[in-house]
């Protein structure tokens, strides 16, 4: 098994979360922290059916949200998931779109639809992605490898300027990265659509946030989730054995992101295995430091 601190340590934290990791107070400190309240936040989650995307809508109705959009392309997924969700919290209103997110008519349609009936929306969260296969490039199906950008990248794009346009002047941007996009292609994975589509993904939402500045926009690492469709596929084609969070905890990371509680991480790339006291006991440092952004370790900055 490999080390689980190659995917979630970094320097500048001394503690992270490691396999198994408990959820239970995290939930409970969502549930009983008025400060983390999203009773009343509008929430649009783009790839919201399954994994990841699925467990983040259901951590927003934990806390309070009952205004939820949703979108995925398989749309009996969708739909089932939505019927779930709405069993679970009858008083939510629950949207879905069954849109793929590089269709830029099909999203911009959602977003206006949602728009229209919650008003500008507060918190967006982009949970859809493609992982192509694990290929080495010379031999890779070049069209299936570039539809990770389509959907990686593209989409990313094209999410941005929903944002810009049917978002609150206010909102907070969340989006899905990877370590993988950080990791030396030598690590042994032939993963090179993935991590540099993933990698372009979180350089565009950097870029957005700062041309953006009203908006809060955040990129994170949800960690090694294998329950979810990109983790079973990791680990089918490496034949390698991984360490695998619970699919909670990105997903209660993220609501607390979205919480005015995490102001300070605005146009950072954070990893959800970090531990949230220490992040907010070190908030200053983390806002005024050049770290979690992605570019060339060394290279210098003016002052």
């Amino acid at each position: 098994m490999l080390p689980t601190l190659l995917f979630t340590n970094y320097p500048l934290l001394k503690f992270v979360h490691l396999p198994p990791f408990s959820h239970q107070a995290l939930r409970g400190h969502l549930a009983l922290s008025p400060h983390l309240s999203a009773a009343s936040k509008s929430v649009f989650i783009a790839g919201g059916s399954v994994g990841i995307g699925k467990a983040t809508a259901l951590a927003f109705l934990e806390a309070g949200c009952r205004r939820l959009a949703l979108t995925a392309r398989r749309k009996a997924v969708l739909s089932s998931t939505a019927a779930s969700l709405q069993a679970q919290y009858p008083s939510a209103e629950v949207l879905t779109f069954a849109v793929d997110v590089s269709s830029a008519e099909d999203m911009d349609a959602s977003f206006a639809t949602a728009k229209d009936e919650f008003g500008p929306l507060d918190v967006v969260v982009n949970c859809a992605a493609y992982q192509p296969s694990l290929n080495p490039l010379s031999t890779a199906d070049l069209a299936e490898w570039w539809r990770g950008f389509e959907v990686n990248v593209r989409g990313v794009a094209i999410l941005a300027q929903c944002v810009a346009r049917h978002a609150a002047a206010d909102s907070v941007l969340l989006h899905l990265g990877t370590a993988g996009a950080v990791f030396p292609a030598n690590g042994g994975w032939p993963m090179s659509g993935y991590a540099a589509s993933k990698l372009a993904s979180i350089k565009v939402m950097e870029y957005f946030g700062v041309e953006n500045p009203g908006l809060r926009v955040v990129s994170v690492h949800p960690g090694i989730v294998t329950e979810t469709e990109g983790g079973r596929k990791m680990v089918t084609e490496t034949g390698m054995e991984f360490p695998s969070d619970d699919i909670n905890l990105p997903a209660h990371f993220l609501v607390w992101a979205a919480s005015k509680e995490a102001d300070f991480l605005k146009n950072k790339f954070v990893f959800a295995g970090w531990d949230v006291d220490e992040l907010k006991a070190r908030k200053e440092e983390i806002a005024q430091s050049p770290e979690l952004l992605l570019g060339l370790n060394g290279f210098p900055r003016s002052e």
